[in-house]
């Protein structure tokens, strides 16, 4: 991603705005708890945190012995007491009404003029906090047993979800940024200019969903429920200087650098989940409590990820001249660095380790009181043992890092103003790391030669040509050839599981992880007419060598489905692109001030995963293999060869806009929709699970009363869809997104 920020404005600017925004499902009642008191800034005060006294016995206890510790490291019952009552259990959670969605901004920068060149500053701040409640339905471990014990709506055919979720999700968001530039122009050829940007946003979810196991739910006597807590905090810090250079001495030569270093961090401290049991007799309720089985926990989840990038490089260009030919010879570099430590501690309290009678309650905050923790009579033994358990793994704190060096080659020559001719080639030195910590100890789990082993190196040229015809003043012919890559993120290569927000299916990465390369091919025509109407249209195809795609682990019982991060053999992508921007004076010149623009995308892909039966292991199953920590492994995968995942056969999107002739009004209605796109790939027979398709219509309105107010009015997903993902005809996630109407107002002083 490429942002370009400005930093010194043409003139003194001084603006303020703001808006409120109402979802029409905010109008159910949610479920929610009071949190910290700091979380209206979007940050937990430490009342989430993970304690010290836990954090003390984690580092003090052996790796063996866990949190609870044995012979070596024996606790007390007031040990025990101790840490558990310095976890955060005031959740409830309580019924609740939300209140709208708000947001404040501003914005302040001048300029000033010096004998020594010229300076500026530019600066804004936003803060936003928003609330939404929706309906959610899930599903997870397709299968056939248990599905004839269901109710006819719960199930279609013979296969059913082992596991399935319907509930209320209450969901608050709080955002803020800041930015401060400051750019200095000596005169037009020498310019400086420092970025500094900071973002933060916080989501803090509670979930109430009935839910249903095929080996657990008898419907009408004992039924069950879910309620989940999780609180994510995100920050992004950064700061970047750079410098042009240009010099009309030296032919034009030209010279650009920037340096920047940057800060990321996401904290979720202090997750909860709890299974109730719902006792009924002839439909009747009875009683609830914790759920009765012996295996079950209320499980409480620390995160912590820390990344340290820095960056920077340099271009260089040189102009020539030649009769006819306009040429510039261009080269350049680029270097990475970023560093990773992240950490998963997850602790669970055991239903078996607390007496029966205090199990009963439908409130977390009530069971896990602090005066019922106090007690003895909380316990199941007289010592509270087997009350903590950390189920940390090796692997679940890891270090990781990644570099690149990266240097350009470039020619670009214009020739006789009618054809264009580019090309260069990109070398790049890419190194990546990834290595477990033992869990509880501050050392690796891996020997030094395994560690070395875990290190990916690789380097490459990547050539790239561009020939552009222009036939005339308003059309032009486009063909590119290139080479590139697809590098796996510093999670992709890390054994430790991370859950994917949108499945919530446990999603881990593979050290033998390689990159993909691409070969790049399109040819684009584009039609530039009058009053910027214009009319494109694209053919393009890309050749995948070791794509990188999802497959599923197996699991064990009702455990979360696995997902590991792997290389196919090989894959292609092909399809084609209009795009066009019309005026519709062609109906009527009355409508001159209408205007519809929008692209759509048809394509096709092909992805051979290489699980097939042969006989050959392949790069995808020796990454499973070593997921598995196996020496042989059945083949599980539905569909050997298939789309890419995440990839829509067509994509489509429309706007119609109107702008007034005086300028006072503005208004747009908007339609995107995609076609259904592979989310999970199917295994043991099973088909793949598809997003299917979302249409959303938006309309904005914007009323400028003067030059320096805008009114605006925003309807977001007017059709009232909802997301769907399914997999052989049942719901994988039915999730409501609601109709938001959204109001605001910004001035300019």
């Amino acid at each position: 991603m490429n942002i370009r920020t400005k930093s010194i404005p043409s003139e003194f600017v001084f603006k303020v705005s703001g808006g409120v925004d109402y979802n029409t499902n905010n109008s159910t009642e949610g479920f929610f708890y009071s949190g910290g008191g700091d979380d209206w800034t979007g940050r937990d005060d430490g009342t989430r945190a993970l304690s010290s006294v836990i954090q003390n016995n984690l580092d003090q206890a052996q790796a063996d012995d866990g949190i609870e510790g044995s012979g070596t490291y024996p606790l007390t019952l007031a040990q025990r007491q101790q840490m558990l009552g310095s976890m955060f259990w005031d959740i409830g959670p309580d019924a609740k009404e939300v209140d709208p969605a708000f947001d404040i901004g501003a914005t302040l920068g001048d300029r000033f003029v010096t004998d020594y060149g010229e300076i500026g500053f530019l600066s804004s701040i936003s803060y936003a906090n928003e609330w939404s409640v929706g309906e959610e339905q899930s599903g997870t471990n397709l299968g056939t047993v248990g599905c004839s014990d269901l109710p006819d709506e719960k199930t279609a055919g013979a296969k059913c979800f082992a596991q399935s979720f319907d509930g209320v999700e209450t969901e608050q968001s709080v955002s803020w940024s800041g930015m401060f530039n400051v750019g200095y122009e000596y005169n037009s050829n020498h310019r400086l200019e420092l970025t500094n940007v900071i973002l933060h946003d916080m989501n803090d979810r509670v979930r109430v969903r009935d839910f249903v196991d095929v080996n657990e739910t008898v419907f009408g006597v004992r039924e069950l429920q879910r309620v989940d807590m999780l609180f994510e905090e995100r920050r992004m810090t950064s700061s970047q200087i750079e410098g042009t250079h240009n010099f009309p001495e030296l032919n034009f030569l030209y010279f650009d650098w920037y340096a920047g270093t940057s800060r990321a961090n996401r904290q979720a401290p202090g997750g909860v989940s709890a299974t109730y049991q719902i006792t009924q007799q002839d439909g009747e309720f009875l009683s609830q409590q914790l759920q009765d089985v012996s295996a079950t926990n209320v499980s409480r989840q620390y995160q912590s990820l820390r990344d340290v990038s820095d960056t920077w490089g340099w271009n260089a260009g040189y102009p020539i001249n030649i009769d006819g030919v306009e040429l510039e010879i261009k080269a350049g570099a680029d270097f990475f660095e970023k560093a990773r430590k992240a950490e998963n501690i997850t602790i669970q309290v055991p239903h078996r380790a607390i007496a029966d009678d205090a199990l009963v309650g439908d409130q977390i905050d009530e069971i896990f009181s602090s005066d019922a923790l106090a007690s003895d009579e909380f316990y199941a033994s007289s010592t509270g043992a087997g009350i903590l358990q950390s189920n940390m793994a090796d692997g679940d704190e890891y270090a990781a890092g990644t570099k690149i060096d990266a240097y350009y080659l470039m020619a670009d020559a214009f020739i006789d103003n009618t054809w264009r001719l580019s090309g260069g080639v990109r070398y790049e030195d890419f190194r990546q790391i990834s290595v477990p910590f033992e869990a509880h100890a501050n050392s690796f789990a891996v020997t030094t030669e395994e560690a070395a082993d875990l290190a990916f190196m690789e380097d490459d040229f990547f050539p790239s040509l561009a020939l552009t015809y222009i036939m005339d003043e308003e059309m032009q012919f486009r063909l590119n050839v290139s080479e590139s890559a697809i590098r796996p993120d510093l999670r992709d290569v890390s054994t430790t599981f991370f859950i994917d927000p949108l499945t919530e299916f446990l999603v881990r990465g593979s050290p033998l992880l390689k990159s993909s390369k691409l070969t790049n091919v399109d040819f684009r025509w584009e039609w530039y007419r009058e009053a910027g109407n214009n009319l494109s249209a694209a053919l393009f195809y890309k050749d995948i060598e070791n794509p990188i795609e999802l497959v599923e682990l197996g699991t064990v019982g009702g455990a979360a489905p696995n997902l590991l991060t792997a290389n196919g053999e090989s894959g292609e992508l092909y399809g084609m692109e209009v795009e066009f921007l019309q005026d519709l004076s062609i109906i009527d010149k009355d409508l001159v001030d209408f205007f519809v623009t929008g692209n759509v995308t048809m394509s096709d892909s092909n992805v051979v995963i290489g699980a097939a039966d042969d006989g050959v292991t392949s790069l995808f199953e020796e990454q499973l293999l070593d997921a598995l920590n196996a020496t042989s492994a059945s083949n599980i995968v539905t569909n050997n060869e298939r789309r890419l995942v995440g990839h829509s056969e067509w994509v489509l999107n429309l706007q119609m806009g109107y702008d007034s002739p005086n300028g006072e009004h503005s208004a747009t209605l908007v339609y995107n929709a995609f076609g259904p796109r592979i989310i999970v790939p199917g295994t043991r027979g099973n088909q793949d699970a598809e997003e299917q398709t979302f249409h959303s219509v938006d309309f904005n309105y914007s009323y400028y009363p003067d030059f320096n107010t805008q009114i605006k009015l925003s309807l977001k997903n007017l059709l009232n869809e909802e997301k769907q993902i399914t997999q052989e005809g049942l719901d994988l996630l039915r999730e409501e997104r609601g109709m938001e109407i959204g109001l605001s107002y910004s001035y300019n002083f």
